[in-house]
């Protein structure tokens, strides 16, 4: 006799563990406040930034609230120059997080704006519309705004790659 087929039902509403969803715990200020409030406002008006530190001029990804480097909390938000240059990729086609598993295959890249190391970041993110056929390291790539809808009537703002033409 065969056993009945198992059965899972997901519910409506996922909630993420707060290092999951960092979102709800953007405050500009007060306890719960995380200190990079402006780099997710920065993001919902266009801008890609990340902090500098005003000390030993150290330029961090992602947005720290203290330097890594020489430990000052005096740090400034600077625009990440817009165009960078791919230095790694693969092909995500299994196993994608819930959110975004049904744009799969899609790339995930890093990439290199500014003057990497010194002055300039290396980033991680995820590339549309493009096949990894196409790409090849020292590719140009530009970063943009990522605007995700839900749940409900909320708003959302990560950033993205597009390969440079």
């Amino acid at each position: 006799m065969k056993k009945p087929k198992r059965k899972l039902t997901l519910p409506e509403k996922i909630d993420l563990p707060p290092l999951l969803d960092l979102w709800e715990q953007q405050d500009p200020s007060g306890p719960d406040a995380t200190g990079i409030y402006d780099f997710y406002r920065n993001l919902a008006e266009g801008e890609l930034t990340t902090t500098k530190c005003k000390s030993c001029g150290k330029l961090m990804f992602p947005p720290q609230i203290i330097c890594p480097n020489c430990y000052s909390d005096e740090l400034e938000w600077v625009r990440i120059p817009e165009e960078g240059e791919l230095y790694a990729f693969t092909e995500l086609r299994l196993g994608a997080p819930i959110i975004v598993e049904n744009y799969t295959p899609f790339v995930i890249a890093i990439a290199r704006f500014g003057n990497y190391p010194e002055n300039g970041v290396q980033i991680s993110g995820m590339m549309f519309d493009v096949k990894y056929e196409d790409l090849k390291i020292g590719d140009k790539v530009r970063w943009e705004i990522l605007e995700i809808e839900g749940p409900g009537e909320k708003k959302r703002y990560w950033y993205y790659f597009e390969k440079v033409e």
